[in-house]
């Protein structure tokens, strides 16, 4: 009997990590996931899985407090191999030089890069076990911040260099890589002029889905075996104007 592949993701309730979620569900993988305030959506997505007759697991935790959080997942995963780590969870706010508080740069990077780094040293046997791959959600903003999300961007810039540490550290037997979206999903309440001045600066004129960001997700821990250490800009061509 070919054993269940199983998937792990970060922030996998709504959104870009939902769409992860069914995807990977629709490609044969057991999906478990973290969420911390989308309850609701947390249990939807549940039964959505389950009805595809995939396992899941649902575990509500807040990676702000990444010690704690990575020791409950740890404690929560019952199943006894990683296939897959998708480190998806975001917290997207803003914050000039003068308004970029000590705490919030420090909530960033725990969500961003700590506990990315810990889930993986806690999980590494398993994904070594099988030859598995981890993927890191970025942004193109890592590589062209604005000043008005200082803290954002630096802690996304932070996880691409650490995308690059891990494909090193973990290989031969571990995939890393990283995914570097522009907008795959707007923000609530993104004014209709701001939408517009942006889409202009796109080569292909229209903004992405989270769809398209699951797809690739899919590609690389599937058919992306001989990728490691890169970083895809998920953009329409905006990384380039």
């Amino acid at each position: 009997m070919t054993e269940r592949r199983t998937a792990l993701i970060t922030g996998g309730a709504r959104r870009v990590g939902r769409a992860i979620a069914m995807q990977l569900a629709d490609a044969g993988f057991d999906v478990a996931f973290t969420f911390n305030t989308s309850r609701d959506d947390a249990q939807s997505l549940a039964a959505d899985i389950i009805r595809k007759g995939r396992r899941t697991l649902a575990m509500e935790v807040d990676l702000s407090q990444p010690e704690k959080a990575v020791a409950n997942v740890q404690g929560m995963y019952v199943w006894d191999r990683v296939d897959v780590l998708v480190n998806n969870a975001s917290l997207y706010q803003a914050g000039t030089l003068h308004d970029t508080s000590a705490e919030q740069l420090a909530r960033l990077m725990s969500i961003h890069v700590t506990a990315p780094l810990l889930l993986c040293r806690v999980f590494e046997s398993h994904l070594r076990a099988s030859r598995g791959h981890v993927v890191n959600m970025v942004d193109l903003l890592a590589e062209k911040p604005w000043p008005a999300y200082i803290g954002y961007c630096a802690s996304k810039a932070a996880l691409l260099n650490l995308t690059l540490s891990l494909a090193r550290e973990l290989a031969p037997e571990v995939t890393v890589n990283g995914i570097a979206p522009g907008v795959v999903d707007w923000p609530d309440g993104y004014p209709e002029v701001e939408r517009e001045k942006y889409l202009k600066r796109v080569p292909l004129a229209r903004a992405g889905t989270p769809e398209d960001v699951a797809r690739t997700v899919e590609f690389l821990v599937t058919g992306g075996s001989y990728i490691t250490g890169q970083i895809i800009r998920l953009d329409g061509g905006r990384s380039i104007t």
